[in-house]
């Protein structure tokens, strides 16, 4: 009988101890889920700067795309303008394009628009930012033909007296002069960039 009562006491002892453990295994899994949400946080943070940063370059090259003769290509293109008026509403701007697909091309434009800003803004050094909506159109040149487009942009203008800096969107129709070469259609965002009214020096400080 003395044999047999320890004997019966190993069950329980087990359970004594097997107790404790199981009321630290929750915790256990906790600390897992726990350490695997600041690991997945600090990742993601870590890799915030990273996308921003190729955000940003991909934004400032001005991703186009161009649909001519049922195919669609690919480039980059950039625009810088030159304005004139109160807050260089009016702007002549010069456009660089290289088209990917097959040949590499170069395309050129020449143009005129005008930005109708939706936000009222006065001339001042200090940069102020509107919703605009722009119209214009121009000339065209791939080097092996010529054509006419126009144009339609909306974004959001940031600009003061002097500088433009203007993340939108435009869509244009380029019909070709030579027929024998097909019209084409783009569409392109990114930031153009340039002065609003360099030649001009307008009245900053209001009356009183």
């Amino acid at each position: 009988m003395k044999k047999i009562v320890p004997v019966l006491l190993i069950p329980v002892v087990i359970l004594v101890i097997s107790a404790p453990l199981s009321a630290q295994t929750p915790d256990a899994n906790q600390y897992k889920e726990e350490f695997s949400l600041t690991y997945n946080k600090t990742k993601t943070s870590s890799l915030l700067p990273v996308a921003f940063g190729v955000a940003a370059v991909l934004y400032l090259i001005n991703p186009i795309l161009m649909y001519e003769d049922k195919k669609l290509y690919a480039g980059i293109t950039k625009e810088i303008s030159v304005g004139w008026g109160k807050l260089g509403e009016h702007r002549t701007a010069f456009e660089y394009s290289l088209i990917f697909g097959g040949n590499i091309r170069n395309l050129v434009r020449l143009s005129y628009k005008y930005d109708f800003l939706l936000a009222g803004i006065e001339p001042s050094h200090i940069l102020q930012g509107s919703s605009t909506l722009s119209i214009g159109g121009g000339y065209y040149t791939d080097f092996n033909g010529g054509g006419a487009f126009p144009e339609i942009t909306y974004g959001y203008s940031i600009r003061n007296h002097k500088l433009l800096f203007y993340p939108h969107v435009k869509i244009r129709h380029t019909f070709m002069f030579n027929k024998s070469k097909s019209d084409n259609t783009d569409l392109s965002f990114g930031i153009i960039i340039g002065f609003a009214n360099p030649f001009i020096n307008v009245h900053i400080r209001r009356k009183y």
